[in-house]
């Protein structure tokens, strides 16, 4: 559409009723901060009219002020995006209706609902789970005492068995040999 002019500071000089605005002075003149600013520079450049000085710095004229408001007004009040501020300006200004609000917002809004509750359910189920699992741990941890100790208690009775085992056989024995030499 339109673009920056090429003709810098001079025109200060020729002109030197007209105020140019540094671009923080711009963002403070429009109660923006700097780095908005720049960024409807940067993305609107095509409609933004900036007078470049030395070092490429941009200044900004009354028009370009003006048009800030515009921008300022489409996406604070209106709530316009950027890609639709550039339209509404590339089309002559012709007023555009914001991004749809979802149509279906009492269906979205049912299936967040749904969704919540199904959350809900999956966490109960996942609480039960694991209190499931820990009764579970818990009886084999007490299946294994138990078992353990039967084992051990088994273990020496065995041992018991086999020490009296044995002391019978050493009776046997000396008796045998009592039999055989006679001592």
């Amino acid at each position: 559409m339109s673009e920056s002019k090429n003709e810098g500071l001079e025109n200060m000089q020729e002109n030197p009723r007209e105020l140019l605005l540094t671009v923080k002075e711009a963002a403070q003149q429009i109660n923006e901060s700097p780095h908005v600013l720049r960024n409807w520079l940067r993305e609107l450049k095509s409609h933004i009219q900036t007078v470049k000085g030395k070092n490429n710095y941009h200044y900004f004229d009354k028009a370009a002020i003006e048009r800030l408001l515009l921008i300022q007004k489409l996406s604070r009040d209106q709530g316009y995006s950027i890609k639709q501020i550039d339209y509404y300006l590339a089309t002559g200004e012709n007023p555009l209706e914001p991004e749809d609000q979802p149509k279906n917002q009492d269906k979205i809004l049912q299936e967040l609902q749904d969704l919540k509750d199904n959350f809900k359910k999956q966490e109960q189920f996942n609480q039960a789970l694991l209190q499931k699992l820990e009764e579970q741990s818990n009886y084999i941890k007490e299946s294994l005492n138990k078992r353990d100790q039967q084992l051990m208690q088994t273990m020496k009775d065995m041992q018991q068995a086999r020490i009296e085992a044995s002391a019978t056989q050493e009776v046997k024995k000396k008796s045998l040999w009592k039999r055989l030499f006679g001592n």
